[in-house]
């Protein structure tokens, strides 16, 4: 089956949408007012697709092929000056295919794509994912000291495919990572590469909440603390 195409406004971001995360943004630039004024006139609908500014510096034109995230916008609210501050919620991912001319901001034909059909069962390494983002938020309440709590832990979905896409919009790591994340069409491949992470974070999170309680001795004496 051919992937489905549009045709979209565009916004390059330092930052990587993941279907399903919801994404708190400022527009203030008079370009995107307008982008956001004719969005939500329309379907609401615009992509967001990562532009590293330290590396493209002279250009917001991203090569064709590159992989970005459609959005909805959720909530809009306007202020007296022109600004807006909106909440966008993850939709699916697309491929650019090439820019349209003629608006005041870029807009872009892209295609709409999915995961590709698995062939290993995802269940056990998705099982294995959820548990470890557990552990890890667990171990990062225990370095801030604080309570824990059901309530903290965020709605997780029950497939494999969304599993994998929405716990790397959690997680503070380098965009270069959350977008390699983006761009694969393998569940288990992204969950196995999501899995090594979350396993190094929750170690290093764990060893540095232990230190942390250790030095409260203050050469007091007295057992490690348990985690």
């Amino acid at each position: 089956m051919k992937p489905e195409s549009l045709v979209i406004p565009l916004f390059p971001l330092d930052l990587v949408q993941f279907p399903g995360a919801l994404t708190p943004l400022h527009i203030f630039e008079p370009r995107y007012r307008q982008m956001l004024k004719d969005v939500m006139a329309g379907d609401k609908s615009f992509g967001i697709i990562f532009r590293d500014s330290l590396t493209l510096i002279d250009s917001e034109n991203l090569p064709e092929g590159s992989i970005g995230c459609l959005i909805e916008v959720a909530v809009a609210q306007g202020m007296a000056d022109g600004r807006s501050n909106i909440l966008c919620l993850g939709k699916e991912r697309f491929r650019l295919l090439g820019y349209v001319e003629g608006e005041p901001y870029l807009k872009a034909e892209v295609e709409l794509f999915d995961d590709d059909l698995d062939i290993v069962d995802p269940s056990d390494l998705a099982d294995k994912t959820r548990a470890l983002f557990l552990r890890l938020m667990a171990a990062g309440r225990k370095l801030k000291n604080e309570i824990e709590s059901d309530d903290e832990s965020p709605e997780l979905p029950d497939d494999a495919q969304s599993l994998s896409l929405i716990i790397p919009a959690y997680l503070e790591i380098d965009n270069s990572e959350k977008q390699y994340m983006l761009e694969l069409t393998n569940t288990v491949e992204r969950l196995d590469y999501l899995n090594s992470i979350l396993e190094n974070l929750a170690r290093d999170y764990e060893n540095r909440a232990i230190t942390n309680q250790f030095a409260k001795l203050n050469g007091h004496g007295g057992k490690l603390p348990k985690m």
